[in-house]
């Protein structure tokens, strides 16, 4: 399988939003600050962000094959799944702590930069990246316009380079418009991993030691600016270049290394990068119900060991939830090729 590693990297990027937002659970139900979700500074509490750089990899892959029907399908592929998430958030959050959403809950079942709402999954903000970023690059699965792709990103990224500078676009996070949306800082990692995906296909092979040496540079650089970094949204085009090219650049070394390393565990390993998106969503709700009912029904103070069962209920049911979505991709998959 192409880009297996690619898969591999959406695990481990899973990984750390989960241990970093049971770190947050553990310290909003329980005040908890001293556990083994303590270790990794606040610093990294961006994690999220990566993933763009894999989605801007992957969709510039789907546009170079001529990928019929683009938005339609990408559409469907982050939508059914999202909105069976906000149907048990809703369910979970009535039986809970009996509250239902106010009429908010369509724009942020929206996914787009409709204005400040309240979002049910907590987490889905990097879908209304996301969505935008299909709307945006959708042209470009046209025959016509696929070979001008590489060009427009360039464009695009001075656009955001210029937003930034001139006219102070600075609220990254912020994404009540679509101004703020597109000019975000964000979008460089979408830019940069597109971008890396037409350079590896450029270039020829890469020394495994190079790569390597590629993949230890970018994380000793990463660890070395981030590790006294105070807690606060990343908005300064000063950290979001050097990382989203950090990134970009991790997504070069790995792929190159396929031609050395295409061991069947790894491969197999891979396969459950499908589940990444799934478990994405629903981790946080079973987080807040898990800790809610061990702090307030059973009377529990939070520690390690309970942080480790609240994981535990994450993996089984995000499993199901994985399932699912797998299930809706391949019910919309089959009938749209």
């Amino acid at each position: 399988m192409r880009y297996y590693s690619i898969q591999i990297l959406r695990i481990v990027f899973m990984s750390m939003v989960l241990y970093l937002h049971v770190r947050a659970y553990l310290f909003i139900y329980g005040g908890q600050t001293d556990t083994v979700f303590n270790l990794v500074p606040d610093a990294f509490m961006a994690v999220a962000l990566p993933f763009f750089s894999i989605s801007g990899f992957i969709m510039a892959f789907l546009i170079d094959i001529g990928y019929r029907n683009f938005l339609v399908r990408r559409l469907l592929r982050v939508y059914p799944t999202y909105w069976c998430g906000v149907a048990i958030s809703v369910i979970v959050g009535y039986l809970m702590w009996g509250k239902l959403p106010g009429k908010e809950l369509f724009a942020a079942a929206s996914l787009l930069p409709v204005g400040p709402a309240d979002l049910p999954l907590r987490v889905e903000w990097t879908l209304i990246y996301e969505i935008v970023y299909y709307i945006v690059i959708t042209p470009f699965a046209s025959p016509r316009l696929r070979r001008y792709f590489p060009a427009f990103l360039v464009v695009w990224g001075l656009a955001v380079i210029v937003a930034y500078l001139a006219f102070g676009l600075r609220e990254g996070y912020v994404f009540n418009t679509w101004r703020t949306v597109l000019f975000a800082g964000y979008n460089l990692y979408f830019i940069t991993g597109a971008l890396v995906y037409y350079l590896q296909k450029r270039t020829g092979p890469l020394h495994p030691a190079l790569a390597v040496g590629i993949l230890v540079a970018c994380s000793v650089f990463t660890v070395a600016w981030g590790w006294n970094r105070p807690l606060g949204v990343i908005k300064s085009l000063s950290e979001i270049g050097p990382w989203s090219l950090c990134t970009a650049a991790t997504l070069f070394a790995v792929v190159k290394l396929e031609d050395y390393v295409r061991h069947p565990f790894l491969i197999a390993v891979s396969n459950f990068g499908d589940y990444a998106y799934a478990y994405y969503l629903i981790h946080a709700v079973i987080l807040s119900a898990v800790f809610s009912i061990m702090v307030y029904t059973l009377g529990w103070p939070l520690d390690n060991a309970r942080a480790f069962l609240a994981l535990g209920v994450v993996a089984v049911g995000g499993w199901f939830f994985a399932r699912l979505d797998l299930g809706l991709h391949n019910f919309f998959k089959s009938r749209l090729r």
